[in-house]
């Protein structure tokens, strides 16, 4: 019975031995930030040797001339932000309004009209709801990127009245001027 202790030899049972490996610590890697990676696109400055043209208000003719037949394709629908989620949404209010209708009155052509009327209406509901769930997220990053240029603000008068050493100063310029 050795595998369990119930032995009935008076032997003790063998010992094992213990085998390390040495191995060297290790060194802490720095920390790389997003920060201290190289920019993916450079950005160029603005050419100052043309002067601004002058704006004219866009009108609805010239919207018009701007569409092309090649901006209705597939492709360029399922990149569109939103689009999924209002199809999906379109697609499953054509569904249910559909079927009741049809279950209530028995008319499929009453159902149709109904189930046309629920895709385009779930449609309009889905882009609207996904069209706002983005505008709140995007609002909520540019507040969060303004709350944290003021604590940087407030740091940097921290330091400065602190009078700290000016190699300080520097390296924290310096780290809050990257973009």
């Amino acid at each position: 019975m050795g595998w369990f202790g119930g032995s009935s030899s008076p032997q003790p049972p063998s010992k094992v031995s213990l085998v390390s490996e040495y191995k060297e610590p290790e060194r802490p890697k720095p920390q790389q930030f997003l920060e201290d990676l190289p920019p993916k696109f450079e950005d160029s400055p603005p050419q100052q040797n043309r002067p601004p043209p002058l704006q004219k208000q866009p009108t609805l003719a010239d919207a018009a001339r701007t569409i092309k037949f090649s901006d209705f394709s597939v492709d360029r629908f399922v990149t569109m932000p939103c689009f999924r989620e209002a199809m999906i949404t379109g697609f499953q209010a054509m569904g249910v309004l559909g079927v009741i209708t049809f279950l209530i009155h028995k008319n499929p052509s009453k159902a149709l009209n109904w189930s046309m009327g629920g895709f385009f209406l779930g449609n309009l509901v889905g882009w609207e709801q996904c069209r706002s769930l983005r505008r709140r997220s995007f609002e909520m990053v540019e507040k969060a990127k303004h709350d944290k240029e003021e604590k940087h603000k407030k740091k940097w008068e921290e330091m400065q009245k602190s009078q700290s050493t000016k190699e300080d100063l520097e390296k924290f310029e310096d780290f809050n001027s990257r973009k």
